[in-house]
């Protein structure tokens, strides 16, 4: 086993390519898209391909404001080469993804040798929540992505003897912007890092002013080219609900109950995301403590490590003050403790057995949850069931309505045979939707059935598990 990942690591970029794409495709053509989040970014990429609006993303005949636009941007050019699927759905995160992992392994073996960036690169992709997260159809690997990318080049722009600065320095801002474009403002994080090295560490870091301010306004430029015609295009409404909504309120409010209420709750929150961090940086975490302790005597003379540790911590003290609290949250921050224990542990005599087992493991572990549980568990899942009981009742002039049940997972499976909107409606008015000319779909929980006055047509029943709220769920289906 040892000598294969020796020969694994001489190669390292085709190496952690190959493991990249193998345990992150995996399955991605068994299981579909379970998440509420994932359903939402699918749909929208298809409806902007539909309406040729690449500026506004829309979502079930809605403007969706959620997150900027570069991921739609991404999942629509694939669905134009792969179709519109799940499996197209998921890709842009994969090559994201991937293409994170390969900046660690470009930048180990410029700072170390082939195998830090080898090793950096496999605790990246082989790390529990990266390896569930960046197979996901969703904005966040995007974003690490140029967060990362934003780390390696705010570092050699501060390098004082670095000849080419002019180039990383182009690099960073062009990276900031990038950035913006697919999650918001947290991809400026790593701009943070760079001061605060400038500020504690003033002999290793070199940060000119007018230089700053000059490639701040180049990133605002950049992001302003999307985002004016944006703000044109929705009256203003993209920057009210998308900033003031999905990053100021979440910032010092709870969104979809995501976090405890009061003073007290956000005490008690405080250290979540250090805590968690040992399951999502999981097998690699189990490392941390003991390296970071005879890592620490040595710290005042390693600035890329102080510099690495400092851009990870300044996303968990960002997020762990932010309000509304999700896992994958601190995910940017892996990207460096992943280089950063790659480095430590590089020169370590039983390094490559202690990450091998590990790194193997973890394979295992995906590849049989992907390859294997996948294929069974879709059979239970609610929405699946759903869908192949109304599939053959489906014509694209059908109109839809689901009452009690309204998870985006619907419009997805729906509108990939008709255009109509698919009204989701919490407050049971299935009654007026009854009046409706056929042809038309009903969907309401079976127990909801006996509160309506006419149930003429075909009932189908429904069982399955709904995943976002985990829980199980009976369905009739009523069609005319």
């Amino acid at each position: 086993m040892e000598s294969l990942f020796e020969k694994l690591a001489a190669k390292p970029q085709r190496s952690i390519l190959l493991l990249s794409l193998v345990l992150l495709l995996a399955g991605n053509w068994i299981l579909p898209l379970t998440d509420r989040d994932e359903t939402r970014f699918a749909e929208a990429s298809r409806e902007m391909l539909q309406r040729g609006d690449y500026v506004v993303p829309w979502f079930n005949g809605h403007w969706r404001f959620d997150k900027p636009v570069l991921i739609y941007w991404c999942q629509s050019a694939s669905y134009r080469v792969f179709g519109v699927n799940d499996f197209a759905a998921r890709l842009p995160s994969v090559l994201f993804t991937t293409a994170t992992a390969l900046l660690l392994v470009r930048w180990g073996r410029k700072v170390a040798d082939a195998k830090t960036g080898f090793l950096a690169g496999a605790m990246f992709i082989a790390g529990l929540h990266v390896a569930i997260i960046g197979r996901t159809a969703t904005a966040d690997m995007a974003m690490v992505f140029f967060f990362t990318l934003a780390v390696w080049s705010g570092w050699e722009l501060t390098r004082p003897e670095n000849p080419a600065r002019k180039l990383w320095w182009g690099i960073f801002y062009v990276t900031l912007a990038l950035g913006f474009l697919a999650k918001g403002p947290v991809a400026w994080l790593p701009l943070g890092g760079l001061v605060l090295g400038c500020i504690l560490r003033k002999d290793s870091f070199r940060l000119p002013v007018l230089e700053t301010i000059g490639g701040i306004c180049v990133t605002g430029v950049l992001a302003a080219l999307w985002g004016i015609p944006a703000m044109e295009q929705t009256q203003g409404q993209y920057f009210k609900v998308g900033m003031g909504e999905h990053v100021f309120f979440r910032s010092v409010g709870i969104i979809d109950s995501h976090g405890l209420k009061g003073l007290g709750g956000f005490v008690v929150l405080l250290p979540l995301y250090f805590v968690t961090f040992f399951v999502s940086f999981f097998p690699w975490s189990t490392r941390m403590p003991a390296t970071l302790r005879r890592w620490w005597p040595e710290r005042n003379r390693d600035a890329l490590g102080w510099y690495l540790l400092t851009q990870a911590l300044i996303v968990f003290v960002v997020f762990s003050l932010v309000r509304t609290k999700l896992p994958h949250y601190t995910l940017p921050a892996f990207p460096c403790l992943a280089l950063w224990l790659a480095l430590q542990i590089h020169a370590e005599e039983n390094s490559f057995a202690w990450f091998q087992k590990r790194f193997a493991a973890m394979a295992v572990f995906v590849l049989v949850l992907m390859l294997g549980f996948a294929a069974v568990a879709k059979n239970y899942l609610l929405t699946e069931n759903l869908w192949r009981a109304v599939q053959p009742h489906m014509r694209p002039e059908t109109k839809v309505g689901c009452f009690g049940f309204t998870e985006s997972s619907l419009v997805w499976k729906f509108r990939s045979v008709t255009t109509n909107m698919v009204v989701l409606d919490e407050e049971k008015q299935a009654k007026n939707f009854l009046t409706n000319e056929p042809p038309f779909i009903l969907v309401l929980p079976t127990k909801d059935l006996a509160t309506l006055p006419d149930t003429n047509g075909l009932q189908l029943q429904v069982h399955g598990l709904d995943m976002v709220k985990f829980k199980n769920w009976d369905l009739t289906v009523i069609v005319r």
